[in-house]
């Protein structure tokens, strides 16, 4: 099933409609769609798909003749213009190279080739290249050095990002919000991990049937994901693991780890940059002096769980006791620990309210203030410093008159005075809790009703 994209797609329609051919690099994490997205814009269209393997450019060129049916060629240079001259006549002829950074490992002998063969249809429409790589942080940070000065041909980047709550819902249309929130927090917005997800399965079935087996098809997932870019994979799982366990100081991974300061620095940049984790801020129009810094945290959902509680628990689930593990491992804590995609998601929510209009003020800027007493897990601002405040109870018991005051305790502590004041429950909220937000002017949410 097909699902969002809209945005991209469009972008791609509208590259194929211009009267100059392009070339266009379509990149993204591993899972996240990007050859499913190619695939259904070639579908109506004169396209050829091709992956790069990752060998040597004399066995690259092999496949490449057998696959297009251009066994005669020479070169790479014969193999371009013979598929073209072989599909011209059919429209404007759309190639895709996934993986594209395997054809530019072994020499320029593919590279010169292509520029030549695209130099000679730059001009006269016939041709769209979609260039695809799951190398985030190669596609960012070196590419472009390789590349050289053919970089100008490139009419621009399409960044696939995983799916946000609204898609994720799209995708997942038989299951209620609270428990897509629950399975965002295990997968995040990945479709290839979602497409495994069965709606008609309970919680648990999904839970043991996708990592608490030997079988488990995501069991080694996550290790394989960080194998394809990073190396020293020993010392990245050792950062991830001290990041699961809650310690998002820098000082607290130094004392857990044993590594240097300047040693973890460089692999939480390396690991930022390959989008597994982020650097936390605090929002800047708040009191300072009450803030949390020099905090860190797993950015993806599915690392996030990984790490919390299937590394630490890999020796039981490989002994077979799977269940045990879910029951005593993950069970008792996983409320809590989907609190932050509970929070991700009251954020978009929020959002999409005010693109829309819907919220008393119009916001400009969207973010978290992480306070030495507490977060405020969605904070806005106007153009003219009017402030939103968002936060959101994951608990399974009814949000009652005791979290309305915790939150008014970290509000105050923040030095500030908002202009709207949002909570969201997971359960709902007790009949006092709904009173004295109707005093104090509070807007109350459950997630049944987002």
């Amino acid at each position: 099933m097909f699902t969002g994209r809209t945005q991209e797609l469009e972008r791609l329609e509208g590259l194929y409609g211009a009267q100059r051919s392009g070339i266009i690099v379509l990149y993204g994490r591993s899972g996240i769609g990007k050859t499913t997205l190619a695939c259904r814009f070639l579908e109506d269209k004169n396209g050829v798909y091709y992956v790069a393997r990752r060998v040597t450019a004399k066995e690259q060129l092999n496949v490449m003749k057998n696959e297009w049916d251009t066994a005669s060629a020479e070169d790479f240079y014969e193999a371009f213009s013979r598929l073209y001259e072989s599909r011209k006549y059919q429209g404007k002829l759309v190639l895709v190279l996934d993986e594209f950074r395997n054809l530019l490992e072994d020499g320029t002998e593919f590279w010169t080739a292509f520029l030549r063969f695209y130099a000679e249809h730059h001009g006269d429409g016939s041709l769209l290249v979609l260039l695809l790589s799951s190398s985030v942080s190669w596609v960012e940070n070196e590419m472009t050095t390789v590349l050289g000065s053919a970089v100008r041909l490139l009419q621009g980047f399409i960044k696939l990002k995983e799916f946000s709550f609204m898609e994720l819902a799209g995708y997942h249309k038989q299951s209620d919000v609270r428990d897509n929130i629950y399975t965002r927090a295990v997968l995040g917005g990945v479709p290839e991990y979602l497409r495994l997800w069965k709606e008609e399965e309970s919680f648990k079935t999904n839970i043991m049937e996708l990592f608490l087996s030997k079988e488990a098809p995501l069991l080694s997932e996550a290790e394989g994901y960080l194998k394809k870019e990073l190396r020293e994979l020993s010392a990245y799982n050792t950062i991830l693991a001290t990041l699961a366990q809650g310690k998002y100081k820098l000082n607290d991974i130094y004392a857990h780890t044993g590594f240097s300061r300047a040693k973890i620095s460089v692999y939480l940049k390396n690991l930022t940059e390959q989008g597994c984790t982020e650097k936390l801020f605090s929002f800047d129009s708040m009191d300072q002096r009450s803030a949390q810094k020099g905090l860190y945290r797993i950015r993806e959902p599915f690392l996030r769980f990984w790490y919390r509680f299937i590394y630490p628990n890999l020796s039981g689930i490989l002994a077979g006791a799977g269940e045990q593990v879910y029951e005593e491992k993950i069970a008792p804590y996983f409320t809590e620990f989907a609190k932050e995609a509970f929070s991700d998601v009251c954020g978009e929510y929020l959002q999409v309210l005010n693109r829309y209009e819907k919220l008393q003020n119009r916001y400009d800027s969207f973010g978290v203030w992480y306070g030495k007493d507490g977060k405020i897990d969605v904070v806005a601002k106007t153009e003219d410093g009017k402030l939103l405040v968002g936060f959101c109870d994951c608990s399974e018991e009814h949000t009652g008159t005791d979290v309305l005051s915790h939150q008014k305790m970290i509000i105050e502590n923040a030095g500030i005075h908002p202009a709207e004041w949002f909570c969201f429950s997971m359960q709902g909220f007790t009949g006092e809790a709904q009173a004295e937000a109707e005093t104090v002017g509070i807007s109350l949410v459950c997630a049944k009703d987002m």
